[in-house]
């Protein structure tokens, strides 16, 4: 079976979808990958997996209406040419205008829902994308969710599927993100934010607790990973020179800064599919501290493998973290310990490998 791949990044679909090309390939599956090369390693590993890659320009947050429109020909051109027996797609530019070239061709195609995006927000880009989600997700195989949140709001706002999937977000490879030791805390506790550094994914607030902490435990280490939107870069520099923050810039692998930290901190308020983040800390062995909406609480359960904070408001990052650093550091391995047992119980990326192999069929 031919099948085609939509997605928006070499990085991302190598680091999430791995597996699942993998599974694929072995199978004796002919796989093609559309999707912008921004890693060129990367890039290397997946054609040497045996996936034939095509190189798609991609803008996440374009709206230009004459690049949406390229995006749109590019990938029926892809359709039409590539004749693939079904089509996979991932994020939602990919769904939506894979959906329509898919439906031109009457080629099943099969989207996953990795957050909802401006459809949790108001005005004119949500009106828009509630209309093509309504045209395009009823004509599709099955839709693929990573949260039930975001299953019960299709469902709520009449966006109808002819079959609905929920997987435990892209899962975790296990062997690749071993439980590790926790470090000691002698010498102060080291926490960490890791992700785009965007408004909705909390990195304000985030700023703000660390340099408040600093001035109370100047041993703490606050660090920092991820594509720094511009609005952030002054002010990012100036804690860094001012070493209140350590800035470590993109990282294409977090297992070894994870291994250092003694908790992550994403306080997002982003419409999350399912963190992968928070994932990958929680197999690694590490709490974290995370508001608690959907995509967030079911990595982390509070008090349990972690503690919640409120989404927007830095007084409460300020106050759960001092919360955190009034347990003791065997209270903090149990927490590392609940978020490894849960993530092998429940986020094992054999599962979505599984179903997705399932979906060929």
């Amino acid at each position: 079976m031919k099948i085609l791949i939509l997605s928006n990044l070499t990085s991302y679909t190598y680091n999430f979808r791995y597996e699942i090309l993998q599974k694929m390939v072995e199978g004796g599956h002919n796989v093609v990958v559309a999707c912008h090369n921004d890693d060129e390693g990367k890039q290397k590993e997946l054609e040497k997996l045996g996936c034939r890659m095509i190189e798609v320009p991609f803008n996440g947050k374009g709206t230009n209406p004459k690049e949406e429109l390229r995006l749109l020909n590019t990938y029926k051109k892809l359709v039409r040419t590539e004749r693939p027996d079904i089509v996979f797609t991932f994020t939602i530019k990919m769904n939506l205008y894979g959906g329509v070239a898919a439906k031109k061709y009457k080629v099943p195609y099969v989207p996953m829902i990795t957050g909802l995006g401006e459809l949790e927000k108001t005005g004119k880009l949500r009106a828009i994308l509630m209309f093509l989600h309504k045209r395009v997700m009823p004509r599709a195989k099955a839709v693929v969710f990573q949260n039930q949140a975001n299953r019960d709001f299709f469902e709520k706002n009449g966006i109808s599927c002819k079959k609905a999937v929920l997987v435990p977000g892209s899962g975790i490879n296990l062997k690749k993100f071993e439980f590790c030791d926790y470090p000691t805390e002698d010498k102060g506790l080291r926490f960490a934010f890791i992700g785009r550094l965007t408004v909705a994914k909390g990195i304000a607030e985030y700023l703000d607790m660390a340099e408040r902490e600093k001035t109370k435990h100047p041993d703490f280490s606050f660090l920092i990973a991820g594509v720094c939107d511009d609005e952030f870069k002054e002010r990012v520099n100036n804690l860094q020179d001012r070493g209140v923050v350590e800035y470590l810039g993109q990282l294409s692998d977090t297992r070894e800064l994870l291994k250092s930290i003694h908790c992550l901190i994403l306080p997002t308020f982003h419409p999350e599919g399912l963190s992968n983040v928070l994932l990958e800390a929680a197999a690694t062995g590490r709490p974290a501290i995370c508001t608690s909406r959907p995509g967030c609480r079911e990595v982390v359960q509070n008090r349990i493998n972690g503690l919640y904070c409120e989404a927007k408001n830095a007084d409460n990052l300020v106050s759960v973290v001092d919360k955190f650093c009034s347990m003791s550091e065997e209270e903090h391995k149990k927490m590392g310990h609940e978020g490894r047992n849960l993530v092998e119980q429940r986020f094992d990326r054999s599962i979505v490998v599984n179903t997705y192999m399932e979906l060929i069929g």
